[in-house]
């Protein structure tokens, strides 16, 4: 009982602290060391989100209500965090990557959530998420070839990577453009967080 209820303050915790603009309190803060993008000619904004997160959860259907009313011009992707300590991160961050590769993450995103979250299925080890997958339908052996594989060891050294570049201690956090970050803690509310997340993005508009 007490491990769960260490896990749960630093969930919170990580949820409050944010990074220094959280400290300031401002809404946004322009990142110390401009990041490069993946989509050059577009706004790119990233979502940064842990699975077992329960404001990240909770977000989500507003996230993804958010999601299909952004312009064109916007390229909109999550990345999963992964946090030195938190083993927990990597191995949800290697069943985000495991899912995006296969291109089933649209199919799956919500239904980890709600394991984690909801039903409180235990996905903290390989087994645990391979298990989980078969159940939900996934095919057990390119699920777990993929999952296990180079590229996607590769792609959890840049989760790590992102993580870090970004300052992303807190989540839900977003960045915009490789220059701005947010939060849901630093905007201290939904409403607000997409807001201010539309002013970052007409302003960047602005400047093409």
């Amino acid at each position: 009982m007490k491990l769960a209820r260490d896990f749960a303050f630093l969930v919170l915790l990580a949820f409050a602290a944010g990074p220094t603009l959280a400290a300031q309190g401002e809404e946004f803060s322009r990142l110390p060391k401009p990041q490069p993008v993946d989509a050059p000619g577009k706004i790119e904004v990233i979502e940064f989100f842990w699975y077992g997160c329960p404001h990240c959860s909770a977000l989500e259907p507003s996230v993804e209500a958010w999601e299909k009313q952004l312009a064109k011009d916007v390229a909109f992707r999550r990345e999963h965090v992964i946090w030195p300590g938190r083993k927990e991160t990597e191995t949800h961050a290697r069943l985000f990557l495991t899912l995006r590769a296969m291109g089933l993450l649209n199919q799956h995103h919500r239904a980890v959530f709600e394991a984690i979250q909801a039903t409180k299925t235990a996905l903290r080890s390989d087994q645990d998420i391979i298990d989980w997958a078969a159940k939900r339908g996934i095919d057990r052996a390119k699920f777990e070839a993929t999952y296990k594989s180079f590229g996607i060891n590769t792609q959890l050294a840049r989760a790590k990577d992102l993580t870090n570049n970004y300052l992303a201690d807190s989540v839900p956090s977003f960045a915009v453009n490789g220059k701005y970050y947010t939060s849901l803690g630093s905007t201290r509310g939904e409403k607000r967080l997409f807001e201010v997340l539309n002013k970052l993005i007409a302003d960047e508009r602005s400047r093409k």
